[in-house]
């Protein structure tokens, strides 16, 4: 049994302390949460991979939100051999920065795409972290890996899209990538093409965008060098999901 802790400054040592082997998901709250089951979902999967004991009930987490009032923040849940910690972020995402979209650098380091943790959200997370804070030393803000193959996989927090004559293409799974929620909403929702994908499929797009819990839908409006002016179907994509998951908390 885990103990649950929540806006606590104390954990449990175990292997996620002393070897990175733990899971974790970031959840959207609005008036409710949104996508909660699937989160959950991926975390249990994440946990059986692992092998770090029991699934996290869903009813547990609801009961913290509710109780607690969570609302209209990022909810983030870190699950270990002996803890459920979970501690409430403000969201840093502006209505500016959708208009201005973000500017993408590509890593000089590459996903293994046949590594298990390339598919999980493990807490092991801190190449990604050093990825994205030379990123963002150099005025980006996000990185862009591709795989041992040399073609797209993931942004260090967030999956990558591209448009090219008006359809949208992603990276496979096979790539080397965590797919993430929003990946998996619009992938059910829409005639997203999944396949392999080079840099200059990538360079050559007319649009371009990434996505993850907390941030939506973001358009991309540089990629290195690459200026991008068209944002149509971004937006229309970006407004449409926006749209859906106000209709999803209130169900």
């Amino acid at each position: 049994m885990r103990d649950i802790i929540f806006n606590e400054n104390k954990i449990n040592l175990d292997s996620g302390y002393f070897f990175g082997r733990g899971v974790f998901e970031t959840i959207l709250i609005k008036d409710k949460p949104i996508f909660l089951e699937e989160h959950i979902s991926r975390l249990n999967e994440g946990i059986n991979i692992l092998n770090i004991g029991e699934k996290v009930r869903l009813e547990d987490i609801l009961k913290i939100i509710n109780e607690n009032n969570i609302k209209y923040c990022g909810l983030k849940i870190v699950v270990t051999e002996k803890n459920i910690v979970l501690e409430k972020r403000d969201i840093p995402y502006k209505y500016d920065d959708y208009l201005k979209g973000f500017s993408l650098k590509l890593s000089n380091i590459n996903r293994n795409s046949k590594s298990k943790l390339s598919y999980i959200k493990s807490i092991n997370y801190l190449e990604n972290i050093l990825a994205r804070e030379e990123a963002l030393k150099n005025g980006y803000n996000e990185v862009l890996f591709l795989n041992e193959n040399g073609y797209l996989s993931e942004g260090s927090m967030s999956n990558i899209f591209i448009v090219k004559d008006k359809k949208v293409y992603t990276p496979s799974i096979e790539c080397g990538l965590l797919p993430g929620i929003v990946r998996n909403f619009l992938i059910r929702e829409y005639k997203i093409i999944e396949k392999e994908l080079t840099i200059e499929d990538a360079m050559m797009a007319d649009e371009v965008f990434i996505t993850n819990s907390l941030l939506g839908i973001m358009g991309i409006s540089k990629f290195e060098n690459r200026i991008f002016t068209e944002n149509k179907i971004t937006t229309m994509l970006r407004k449409e999901y926006e749209a859906r998951i106000e209709i999803k908390e209130e169900t």
